[in-house]
Order: C-alpha cells, then sequence, then structure tokens
C-alpha cells in the first residue's frame, strides 16, 4: 500500500520495500535520483531530455557550484539543473534530486535522464517518467493488454522496487472498516476518479473509462481537494488488523 498522503498535485508515496519517501507529481513528468549526497568530480555530466525534445540538454557540474564537490547535496545540484534547463526545474523530495517537466500535457510532459557521467553516481535509472494515468498498457501486437484499473507509481531511486495501485469495485468488508486497507482503497478510488476526470487516461484505456456509468462503491469523499493523509504502512499492524 503505497501511498502515504495526496493532494491534487502530488502523491506522497512510502516505497513498501525500503521506506524511502516520494513526492511523486500527478501532472508533470519527472525523475529522482537517489539521497545525497552525490560523489561527484569536476566536469561531470547528467544529460536531460525534456518532454518530446529530439536530443537531451547536457548539465555540466564544476567545482565552483558547491561547497565540497565530492559530498555535492542535492540542493546544490538541483540549483544548477535548474538554472541550466530550460522547460524543466529541479527540486530536492526526500533528500534526492527531483527533476519536473513544466509541461502538463498527457503524452508530452516527460522526463528522462538519458546519461552523464553523473548519472550512474546520482542513481538516476535512465527510465522515461511522465504524469500519472489510469491505465497501464504493456505488450505489443497479439501480446499486448491493458489493465484500466491500474496506476503506475515510477521505480524507487534507493532500492530499484516498482508498485502501482488498482482501482477497486468490490466493497470493504466490514470488520475494516477504519483499518489502513480500508482507508488506503478508499483513497486509491478517489485519485483513480479524479485522474480519469482530468482526461488522465492511458491512451488505450480511454474508451473504457469513457464507457463507464459508475464509480467504485469505496471512495474518499474528502478527494479531491484533499489532502488526504494515511498511518504510515510501517507502524500500522494494529490499524491493518482492525485494532485500535
Amino acid at each position: 500500500m503505497p501511498i502515504k498522503a495526496a493532494d491534487t498535485n502530488t502523491v506522497t508515496q512510502d516505497c513498501m520495500n525500503c521506506g524511502a519517501g516520494h513526492g511523486i507529481p500527478l501532472w508533470q513528468g519527472f525523475s529522482k535520483s537517489k539521497k545525497e549526497p552525490y560523489a561527484l568530480i569536476d566536469g561531470d555530466t547528467l544529460d536531460v531530455k525534456i518532454d518530446d525534445a529530439a536530443s537531451p540538454v547536457t548539465v555540466t557540474f564544476n567545482t565552483a557550484d558547491f561547497a565540497d564537490i565530492a559530498a555535492a547535496l542535492a540542493s546544490e545540484v538541483a540549483a544548477k539543473i535548474t538554472a541550466t534547463l530550460a522547460g524543466a526545474v529541479a527540486d530536492v523530495d526526500g533528500d534526492g534530486t527531483r527533476i519536473i517537466s513544466d509541461s502538463t500535457a498527457v503524452g508530452v510532459s516527460c522526463i528522462e535522464v538519458t546519461g552523464g557521467t553523473a548519472q550512474a553516481k546520482m542513481g538516476f535509472d535512465g527510465r522515461a517518467c511522465g504524469p500519472r494515468v489510469l491505465g497501464v498498457t504493456k505488450g505489443t501486437g497479439a501480446n499486448q493488454q491493458t489493465a484500466a484499473d491500474v496506476i503506475d507509481f515510477p521505480h524507487c531511486p534507493e532500492c530499484g522496487s516498482k508498485e502501482s495501485m488498482v482501482r477497486t469495485w468490490d466493497v470493504c468488508p466490514p470488520e475494516h472498516a477504519g483499518s489502513l486497507h480500508s482507508m488506503h482503497r478508499k483513497c486509491v478510488n478517489a485519485l483513480a476518479e479524479y485522474l480519469k476526470a482530468q482526461g488522465y487516461s492511458d491512451p488505450d484505456a480511454h474508451a473504457t473509462h469513457d464507457g463507464e456509468t459508475t464509480a467504485p462503491p469505496d471512495i474518499d469523499l474528502n478527494y479531491p481537494p484533499g489532502p488526504v493523509a494515511l498511518p504510515s504502512m510501517f507502524a500500522a499492524s494494529d490499524t491493518e488488523s482492525g485494532g485500535p
């Protein structure tokens, strides 16, 4: 259960495998590094492709950009990236460097760190990442399948694990009312319906979503706008079992 909090701009995720926290923009493509510090050297580079650009932009890190380039901080790296790129900004999220596209267009907004000598040092995985959408399509040709109820999360930069959320259409058993499980599924369903309402559907799931005439029965009525805050999954054993 990956959601820790959600508002109309960001979902905060606690990685189920390693516990790292990530702020995931809903409407923009982004990419995130591992946690600081970074062992950079003068002249290290980062190649960043923004949206549908034909080629990446190279960010070059110099000794003068840092108090100590061998132990570079995410805030220092983010400042350099923001000063270099057009069409994207960088900030600090959970002690990592996060690069976010300025665009919010589905199918356009995207960040991809394609290379550079600093890529591995900072832990950018090289995957292209767009906005959150409802629906996931995998495979090609006869093997292509679309899961209309799934919202994918990006891989965790700390441990590489991959998580996703699934919209559910049944009713949570009453004995679990008030549990983390119940709260989380309501939040997921509300987020899914919000993405769908804003047109953020996987292209191959659009027809399915457009044909829906009902919403999931378990849904958080406070979202949107929220914010919705959920207990930590790492300290929720009593809540999850229905205890006090």
